[in-house]
C-alpha cells in the first residue's frame, strides 16, 4: 500500500464529520526560499487537500509566511549585504529589513518572489497569508488579550520545558518592538492595554510604548494561537518539532490546557538535503542560503516530475536532489505515466501509479500520449539546428522510428516545453559526459588511437547492428550480450571508450543506448565502417 494512502484514512478519521478543513503550514522567509520548503509546507499539504476535496469536503490550503519573527544575522544573511552594512539589522523583524540588493520593498519581498511567485505551478489554490497580517486581525488581538490574563498559569507551564532558564514572575510572554531601535524580542513587555499598546523597557535604554500589531507572541504561544485563529485542522511540519517533550509537544500542551484547543493533525516530514558530483553537501537551509529556489527547478524541470519524487517517499524519508540528475526525474516521472495506463500491474507499478496520480497538479495526462523522454530531448537538442529544431527533431525521430505518427498540438507542445528545459539543463547543469557535439568526419589522429583489437570490436557491434531493431531497448541489449561473450576483443569499458571516439571524439559520452537511438542508423553504421576499414 502507497504510504498516502495509510495516512490518508487517519486523517478522516480524526476528521470526523466535519466539511469545511483547513490545511495549513508555515514557513520564515529568512533567506533564500529554497524546493525544499515545498516538500511538507506546500505539496504534501497541497495532496491532503485535492484527496479531501475528492470526498467532497470544502477544504482551505494556507501557508503561512513567519515575517514577524526576528532577523538573526546569520553569516549567510549578512554575506547578502555589501561589507558591515547588514548587522544594523540584527534583530529587527523579517519584515523590517531592507532588500540587500535594492529591487525590491523588503528582504521578505526580494526571497519570496522566487518561491511565492511561481508557487501555482507546485500546488492550485493555496492561500499565503504572514503572522504580520495574522497579527492586524481582531480575532488575533482577543486572543493575545485572553492569553495575557492568563500569564501566570502560562509562565508555569512553559517553564517546566526550559530547563534551569526559567521565565521569572510578572513575565508577560508577549515580545513588543521596540520604537527607538526597530528590534524585536530584546525589550520587556511591561503591560498591554485593553486597545492593545504595549509598554515595553528595551535592553537598548528606551522605555516607550508600541503597537501588539507591531510585536508578536513567545513563539511557544504563537504557534496554537496560530491554530486557534485560523481554524487549522491539519497540519505538516518539520522534522526538528517532532522529538518527543520538544516544540510541537509543548505547544500542545499549551491548546489544550490554556487555550482549550484540540491541536491539529499533525504530520512530521524529513528534511531535502542536495548533493554534488556525487557528494551529499548536507540540508538544504533558509538562511544559510543553502539550495536552490522553485525557479530554478522551472527552468530546468517539470513541477510535476518535483512533486512525484516527494509523494513518492514517506514523509519520513530523507531525500537528497541533485540539479545533475534531472534526466533521472523525469525518467521516474515518465513511468509514473506509463504504469498509470497500463493494462496488467505488478506492485510496484501500483505505487507509481498511486504516486503519478496524487502528484498530478492538474489532470492526468491522456492515454497513448507521445512523451519524449528527458534525456532524450537533452541530446536531440544539441545535435540539432538551431533554427526549425521542432521540425528537425521530428523528422529526426520519424526515421529513426521513435516516433511512429503524426503529433498532436498538445504532444508538439509538450515535446518542445520539455526539449527547452532540457537544453537549458545541459547548459547549466547537465554531467559533461552529457555535453555531445558529433564528428561531422573521422579525424584521422582519432582513428590512428583505435588498436587492432579496438577496431576487432567495432566490427563486431557493425555486424550485430544489421540484426537489431534500432530503439534503445534492443541497441542495449545487443551491446550488453556482446561485450559479455568470452571472445569479445576488449574490456566493456574499452569498448565504450571506442564507440563514444569515433563518434564524438572523446573518451566518455552519455549513456550509449538511448543515444545511439536517436542517431541514423545509416550514420552509425557508416561511421564503423569508417573507423574499422585499414
Amino acid at each position: 500500500m502507497h504510504w498516502f494512502d495509510e495516512l490518508f484514512p487517519r486523517i478522516e478519521s480524526f476528521l470526523g464529520d466535519r466539511s469545511d478543513i483547513v490545511i495549513s503550514a508555515g514557513l520564515s522567509v529568512s533567506g533564500l526560499q529554497h524546493v525544499g520548503r515545498l516538500r511538507g509546507e506546500v505539496i504534501l499539504a497541497n495532496a491532503i487537500a485535492e484527496g479531501l476535496r475528492k470526498k467532497g469536503k470544502d477544504v482551505k490550503q494556507i501557508l503561512i509566511l513567519y515575517t514577524q519573527d526576528s532577523w538573526k544575522g546569520k553569516e549567510g544573511q549578512l554575506s547578502q549585504f555589501d561589507g558591515e552594512s547588514g548587522k544594523e539589522y540584527i534583530g529587527r523583524r523579517l519584515i523590517d529589513v531592507p532588500d540587500p540588493k535594492g529591487c525590491h520593498d523588503s528582504w521578505v519581498d526580494h526571497y519570496w518572489r522566487d518561491f511565492g511567485d511561481v508557487l501555482d505551478d507546485f500546488a492550485r489554490d493555496v492561500k499565503v497569508t504572514s503572522t504580520t497580517d495574522v497579527y492586524k486581525l481582531d480575532d488575533m488581538k482577543k486572543n493575545v488579550l485572553e492569553l495575557l490574563g492568563k500569564a501566570d498559569e502560562i509562565r508555569e507551564m512553559v517553564n517546566k520545558y526550559r530547563g534551569r532558564l526559567k521565565y521569572p514572575e510578572g513575565w508577560i510572554p508577549f515580545e513588543p518592538m521596540c520604537k527607538e531601535c526597530g528590534k524585536i524580542g530584546s525589550a520587556e513587555t511591561l503591560s498591554i492595554s485593553e486597545d492593545g499598546q504595549v509598554s515595553y523597557k528595551c535592553s537598548c535604554g528606551d522605555e516607550g510604548v508600541s503597537s501588539m500589531e507591531e510585536g508578536k507572541l513567545n513563539w511557544r504561544l504563537e504557534w496554537p494561537s496560530l491554530w486557534k485563529v485560523l481554524s487549522v485542522d491539519i497540519e505538516p511540519f518539520g522534522k526538528d518539532h517532532a522529538t518527543p517533550g520538544g516544540s510541537r509537544d509543548s505547544c500542545k500542551d499549551l491548546a489544550k490546557n490554556i487555550i482549550n484547543l484540540i491541536p491539529p493533525f499533525g504530520i512530521p516530514y524529513e528534511w531535502v538535503g542536495m548533493s554534488s558530483e556525487g557528494t551529499d553537501l548536507g540540508d538544504m537551509s533558509s538562511s544559510d542560503f543553502k539550495g536552490f529556489t522553485p525557479r530554478e527547478w522551472l527552468e530546468l524541470g517539470e513541477s510535476q516530475a518535483l512533486r512525484f519524487i516527494y509523494l513518492q517517499a514517506n514523509p519520513s524519508k530523507r531525500i537528497v536532489l541533485d540539479l545533475a540528475k534531472m534526466d533521472i526525474y523525469h525518467d521516474h516521472l515518465d513511468s509514473g505515466y506509463k504504469s498509470y495506463w497500463q493494462d496488467e500491474k505488478g506492485e510496484e507499478d501500483e505505487l507509481r501509479t498511486r504516486t503519478y496520480e496524487i502528484s498530478a497538479v492538474e489532470h492526468i495526462a491522456r492515454e497513448g500520449m507521445f512523451i519524449l523522454p528527458y534525456r532524450e530531448a537533452s541530446l536531440l537538442t544539441q545535435i540539432s539546428p538551431a533554427e526549425d529544431k521542432m521540425h528537425w527533431v521530428v523528422s529526426r525521430l520519424t526515421d529513426t522510428g521513435i516516433l511512429t505518427k503524426e503529433l498532436s498540438g498538445d504532444e508538439e507542445q509538450y515535446m518542445s516545453e520539455r526539449i527547452d528545459l532540457a537544453n537549458t539543463w545541459i547548459e547549466k547543469h547537465a554531467p559533461a559526459n552529457y555535453q555531445v557535439t558529433l564528428l561531422e568526419e573521422l579525424p584521422s589522429d582519432v582513428k590512428g588511437e583505435l588498436t587492432k583489437e579496438d577496431m576487432s570490436s567495432l566490427t563486431v557491434f557493425r555486424e550485430r547492428l544489421e540484426g537489431t531493431d534500432w530503439n534503445e531497448d534492443a541497441l542495449k541489449g545487443t551491446m550488453m550480450q556482446m561485450t559479455k561473450e568470452e571472445d569479445f576483443p576488449v574490456k566493456t569499458k574499452r569498448f565504450f571508450r571506442n564507440l563514444y571516439l569515433v563518434l564524438l571524439g572523446k573518451e566518455q559520452g552519455p549513456r550509449a543506448a538511448p543515444f545511439l537511438s536517436i542517431l541514423q542508423k545509416d550514420f552509425v553504421l557508416g561511421r564503423l565502417d569508417e573507423a574499422t576499414q585499414s
